[in-house]
């Protein structure tokens, strides 16, 4: 393709600003469409001036290699910081300390038999084995592994034990959703790197990898595109800037948004049946996050996470004391911890009926301090976030759907997401990638 030709991106997440460094880096005139007044998409962070946190995703790890590549080459090595890890897992009125990548924790874990745990560290052992064929982001890969739900993997290949004390904890307080809902080929490559796992984010947020990707790019920021039409050899791209229409012609388009929001976009041309097929029938689960301040010396020592784990009913998916995490990483008042509370798929859609939010701050912290009784009565509501459409539902069967259309994908309409491949950092940064490369022509791996 002729490098002077114009590509437009729509979305300004990790996805489409890698599309966007990529092909600029080959010389073509990129411009993106970005709906929010932010760049990062689900990366971005709250900053109101005195309190600064990551809303969405807020981790990375040493098995991320494009986000490592580029942390290098966007010069980001100064901003990159380790996590604290400490967990607490709590059964019921059981708490125990885990720590992800040490033994001496595991083995002191209350809830499982020394059986169960024998049985969990020789599978780990067998998939880190595997390591060189385990791919978290390539949907040739993981379709290599999406042949069963995460529950029904766990639970025939390990112990019923394994699954719930072990495999969830590890999965629904990240993505929100039931282990029986979802493919296991994820779940089976992090389990393969587990022992030595580390988690890193950056000193402002991790929506500084797409800041630095995008930060020579033309971008038309809280611009939404409304419709794509053919013009002739090019694509018409039609957006909404201030409640004024403007249009701007292109030679390709790469849709890096949620698939969600592509379906808001009208197209009058056809797209393969396959790639539209496959947008139309994605599924999302709910989550909704709230933040509160709470004094910081009534809570110095309790553990950075706390997750649910076993088979019991809690609406609860995560809570995270954030200085706790990693205090430079987030900014707070002095004296003060800031304490972000998640809630699972199914309770998360119906606190998003609830319209008055002071209400649901309310409901919410009495999720929390039920359960982790040592949270104080009282906290200081900062922000809520209220997500229909938070992360993809990795379906047994999407992977393999995946790997079978990528390559179908209309040549003027090209789609990169992470529900093209995992819900990650990484996941996202690659499909930006291999996105490009269908526009440049490049021959790549995803």
């Amino acid at each position: 393709m002729n490098k002077n030709n114009k590509i437009g991106i729509i979305g300004a997440g990790p996805a489409g600003a890698s599309a966007a460094y990529y092909l600029q880096k080959e010389g073509y005139d990129v411009t993106v469409f970005e709906k929010e007044s932010f760049i990062g998409g689900r990366t971005h962070a709250y900053n109101d001036g005195e309190i600064r946190f990551d809303t969405g995703a807020s981790f990375f790890t040493n098995f991320y290699p494009l986000l490592k590549e580029l942390v290098t080459k966007l010069n980001l090595d100064d901003e990159v910081i380790e996590l604290e890890r400490r967990v607490g897992l709590r059964y019921k009125d059981v708490l125990a300390e885990f720590t992800f990548g040490d033994l001496k924790t595991f083995w002191r874990l209350p809830f499982i038999t020394r059986k169960d745990k024998l049985i969990m560290i020789w599978s780990t052992i067998k998939l880190t084995l595997q390591r060189r064929n385990l791919d978290l982001v390539s949907p040739e890969k993981l379709a290599k592994y999406d042949d069963s739900s995460i529950a029904e993997w766990a639970t025939n290949t390990m112990s019923e034990n394994v699954y719930q004390y072990l495999i969830r904890p590890g999965v629904e307080p990240f993505w929100y959703f039931s282990c029986n809902d979802v493919s296991r080929a994820m779940t089976t490559v992090l389990q393969g790197r587990a022992a030595d796992a580390k988690f890193y984010t950056f000193k402002k947020g991790m929506s500084r990898i797409s800041e630095k990707l995008l930060a020579n790019v033309e971008l038309h920021m809280k611009s939404t595109v409304n419709q794509l039409s053919k013009k002739e050899n090019k694509i018409e791209i039609s957006y909404i800037k201030d409640n004024i229409e403007s249009t701007i012609e292109v030679d390709k388009i790469i849709v890096a948004t949620p698939a969600n929001a592509f379906q808001n976009i009208s197209i009058n041309f056809k797209l393969e049946k396959g790639i539209s097929d496959f947008i139309s029938t994605q599924k999302y689960v709910s989550n909704v996050h709230a933040t509160f301040t709470v004094n910081e010396e009534e809570v110095k020592n309790m553990f950075a996470y706390y997750y649910p784990c076993g088979e019991w009913k809690t609406p609860i998916g995560a809570i995270v004391l954030h200085k706790q995490k990693c205090k430079d990483s987030i900014k707070v008042p002095e004296g003060k911890e800031l304490i972000s509370v998640f809630i699972l798929d199914k309770p998360s859609r119906e606190l998003i009926e609830i319209d008055d939010d002071e209400e649901v701050f309310k409901r919410i912290w009495e999720m929390a301090i039920t359960f982790e009784g040592k949270l104080p009565k009282e906290a200081k509501p900062v922000a809520l976030f209220k997500r229909n459409n938070a992360i993809p539902l990795h379906e047994v069967g999407r992977y393999t759907t995946a790997n079978k259309i990528k390559n179908q994908q209309n040549k003027d309409v090209i789609f990169a997401g992470d529900y093209m491949s995992c819900a990650t950092v990484e996941g996202a940064l690659r499909s930006g990638r291999w996105a490009a490369a269908q526009v440049s022509g490049k021959k790549i791996s995803f």
